[in-house]
């Protein structure tokens, strides 16, 4: 799911090498999208998607049919699902009384989603964000409490 979001979004991903373990980056243009690995998901599984897509899709357009379709591709939904659930978290908390335009959203949004793959460091180095400052940037990063997962892509 955030390899799609994030190379919709951001144009290049990190990426764990599931043979050489290293972190690599990728033309999102050259992956692509693995089939179905799950027939179904749980009930639980669906209602937290859900509960994703109610604070994203405002900004990134994944509705829920789209998500679940995505979960259903992933070799490990629940650990990515984790993952947009932190970053739902700090969006929904740093937006509550915030984020009243369009770009400030997308700021939040991309700031998270770059720190869900990469070091503070790095999230701080790659960040071009148009209406939040250093230092609201700082303050999101430093509010996502998740270690940095890169996306594990196989070679087939």
């Amino acid at each position: 799911m955030r390899k799609l979001i994030f190379a919709v979004m951001i144009g290049s991903i990190s990426a764990s090498s599931v043979a050489q373990d290293k972190v690599i980056l990728i033309d999102p243009n050259k992956i692509q999208m693995n089939g179905y690995v799950h027939k179904e998901l749980p009930k639980k599984i669906l209602k937290r998607i859900k509960s994703t897509t109610d604070v994203f899709e405002i900004v990134d357009g994944v509705n829920f049919d789209k998500a679940v379709d995505l979960y259903k591709r992933d070799v490990n939904p629940e650990e990515n699902l984790v993952i947009w659930e932190e970053m739902a978290r700090v969006y929904q908390s740093f937006c509550k009384s915030r984020c009243s335009s369009p770009d400030e959203k997308m700021d939040v949004y991309r700031t998270l989603l770059l720190r869900s793959m990469f070091s503070k460091a790095e999230t701080m180095a790659r960040l071009d964000n148009k209406i939040l400052s250093r230092k609201q940037s700082e303050f999101i990063v430093d509010q996502y409490r998740l270690e940095a997962k890169p996306i594990d892509v196989v070679s087939k």
